[in-house]
């Protein structure tokens, strides 16, 4: 018998705000999470390596024993954080779920790059010893672990690497691991702490950083003629995916059921996206395939708008695409302006947002959106959150090299 999957419970870290609740006033509100950096010195870099999107406040204390964080990558605190959070939201762990039947996907682009290899490697070039766990942590799969052995998880452990769409193949991944019965719950999302000079200094050189030289809060401007490239940042979420029916028989909350998913890439450049959107309308048609559902029945789009001129240009090509007459009526708008790209988390935290817009029926804002551009000429809900009829939420992301991926969600009931 298949199952329906649904998300029961949510969890974030983010520049907005840490928690669900923080995170949704601030997303609501419009408020900006971008900044001067504290994690880094970055005096003597380009002054378009001074803008980030920095987690505040953030103390791993609060979430791990004192000797797992003291052996854990922010990237690994950040993904135990949020899987936390999202496991005391669904109240899944007062069931008696057998441990083997629960299980972990966790995406992720640089996993402990920033605060365990780089460290540890300009240790060992200057003569110092490698911490003895710093092996263990830098892979991509720490996280995953790390989320597993907090959560008493003892099924299949899975990390996707597939850039920003990662938290979108973690979430579909888990879904289909409950359609076919695989599993009682998995606990899917992604992490990212991609922030240092050598990183930031890397996008720089590729040419992909904001160029705004007014306010760091008005430096991502998804959508806007004046945007000029990302603004990096970190985070991480987590979403709990279980079945409808057992749900249902214990009480659980449901934000949403998770109804389909499609992916589709270029095929062409590492850096260049196709401004046609032909693989981007390729993933929203077979999501919308896979779910059921027709154009007409989208309420809402939680876009990847991540600010970089081509990028923008090429989803909004692309929702046209598969949308046709119908892109000029949805609602559309993009988190990354207030939270900047957390690469492989972005794409998580969407799915909470859409949650959350399903919730309490309202779309929040792109901010900073000023000057109309005639590439993107869509409602695009600028700069201030707009009360709507929430019921079916459409989450897209891109990744780099042209990789696509849409989730669509929709309100239970």
């Amino acid at each position: 018998m298949k199952r329906q999957p649904v998300i029961t419970g949510l969890g974030i870290v983010s520049p907005i705000g840490i928690g669900i609740e923080k995170f949704w006033t601030a997303a609501r509100a419009g408020r900006s999470g971008i900044g001067t950096p504290t994690l880094f010195d970055a005096s003597k870099l380009h002054a378009h390596c001074n803008v980030v999107g920095e987690v505040r406040d953030f103390d791993p204390r609060e979430w791990m024993p004192r000797p797992a964080y003291r052996m854990a990558g922010r990237f690994s605190q950040f993904a135990v954080a949020a899987a936390t959070m999202a496991r005391s939201d669904s109240l899944i762990q007062q069931t008696d779920i057998p441990k083997e039947r629960l299980k972990v996907a966790i995406g992720t682009s640089m996993n402990g790059l920033i605060d365990v290899h780089q460290p540890n490697f300009h240790g060992f070039i200057n003569g110092r010893d490698i911490q003895s766990w710093a092996s263990l942590e830098y892979p991509a799969h720490a996280a995953t672990n790390h989320v597993a052995t907090s959560s008493g998880v003892h099924g299949q452990t899975m990390t996707f690497a597939t850039a920003c769409i990662a938290g979108l193949d973690a979430i579909s991944w888990a879904a289909d691991e409950i359609r076919c019965g695989q599993a009682a719950a998995v606990i899917a999302g992604a992490t990212e702490t991609p922030l240092s000079e050598c990183t930031v200094a890397a996008c720089q050189a590729a040419g992909v950083l904001s160029a705004w030289a007014g306010p760091p809060e008005e430096a991502s401007r998804p959508f806007d003629r004046l945007r000029s490239g990302l603004v990096i940042a970190e985070g991480a979420a987590a979403v709990i995916v279980e079945d409808e029916d057992d749900a249902r028989a214990r009480g659980a909350r449901i934000y949403a059921r998770i109804l389909g998913f499609g992916s589709a890439s270029d095929g062409g450049n590492l850096r260049k996206i196709d401004e046609s959107g032909e693989a981007i309308a390729h993933s929203i048609l077979g999501a919308l395939k896979s779910s059921g559902l027709r154009a007409t029945d989208i309420d809402y789009i939680c876009a990847h708008g991540n600010s970089m001129i081509d990028y923008d240009a090429a989803e909004t090509a692309g929702i046209k695409r598969a949308f046709g007459h119908q892109a000029w009526s949805i609602p559309i708008s993009s988190l990354k302006s207030m939270c900047g790209q957390a690469l492989a988390a972005s794409s998580a935290m969407q799915v909470v947002a859409a949650c959350l817009a399903i919730r309490d029926n309202i779309v929040p804002p792109t901010i900073n959106y000023q000057v109309p551009d005639q590439d993107c000429d869509l409602d695009y809900v600028p700069n201030a959150a707009r009360k709507a009829r929430v019921r079916n939420v459409l989450v897209h992301a891109q990744s780099i090299g042209g990789s696509h991926a849409a989730l669509i969600l929709s309100a239970p009931g």
